[in-house]
């Protein structure tokens, strides 16, 4: 959610508003509600994900570099070629980019952050630019923190996933997970939802998150979400 700030703080998964007709399928993919016989993923996101540190060695802007697969690229440029030419050039790479920058906002743009428990808030991404390269969307987004945050307590953590599972975001190997600027060395892992435990412990309520209506709210815990956990020396 985002305040007057432009601050955008966590909140409770939220279905899509309202229903988007004559919204082109591109856009609408990325926010279409999931019942419980398509509750897997249907677009897929191989992420890049760099975090940047200020001259205190503390993180100050989450960068993401998002390369979507082929099926799903090739729906974007039969929805986006305005002129028809087979290619997205410039202005049509710039709707993509507004329209789904939109549509995602409602998911925090997959991204929480946190410090230990606490949660992080960021401002609206900036920049937000969309590419194309050998037949794959490419979605570049930074989003800076509102309040700087140390690295070295093993607290800090940032999630990049989407809560209704309608998208698979996963990481190139550890090699696309790094931290830049300033500080110590870090380390990072990857933690996935265990989704066997997570359905076991609460079925009704995994059944609820994924098959909610429009307008309703459904809360969701951390531990349904892939995070990135980062312990930084001094």
């Amino acid at each position: 959610m985002v305040n007057r700030a432009g601050v955008f703080q966590s909140g409770p998964i939220r279905r899509p508003s309202r229903p988007f007709k004559g919204v082109l399928l591109a856009a609408a993919m990325l926010i279409l509600p999931v019942s419980p016989v398509r509750a897997h993923p249907h677009v897929f996101i191989d992420a890049n994900l760099e975090i940047a540190r200020d001259d205190q060695g503390r993180a100050t802007e989450i960068r993401h570099v998002w390369r979507f697969d082929e099926i799903f690229s090739s729906s974007v440029v039969l929805d986006f070629d305005a002129d028809g030419d087979g290619k997205l050039g410039l202005k049509e790479l710039e709707e993509v980019a507004s329209t789904v920058k939109k549509n995602i906002a409602e998911f925090n743009f997959y991204t929480e952050v946190r410090d230990g428990n606490e949660v992080v808030n960021f401002y609206e991404p900036d920049p937000f630019l969309a590419d194309f390269v050998d037949g794959q969307l490419i979605l570049i987004l930074a989003l800076e923190l509102e309040k700087p945050q140390q690295m070295t307590g093993g607290g800090f953590r940032v999630a990049v996933s989407d809560p209704t599972y309608y998208v698979a975001i996963e990481f190139n190997a550890l090699a696309g997970i790094t931290v830049t600027g300033k500080g110590g060395a870090c380390k990072s892992d990857v933690v996935v939802p265990d989704w066997d435990a997570l359905f076991a412990r609460d079925a009704e309520r995994i059944n609820k998150l994924f098959s909610a209506p429009a307008d309703e709210t459904v809360e969701a815990s951390d531990d349904y979400l892939t995070w990135v956990n980062f312990t930084c020396s001094k």
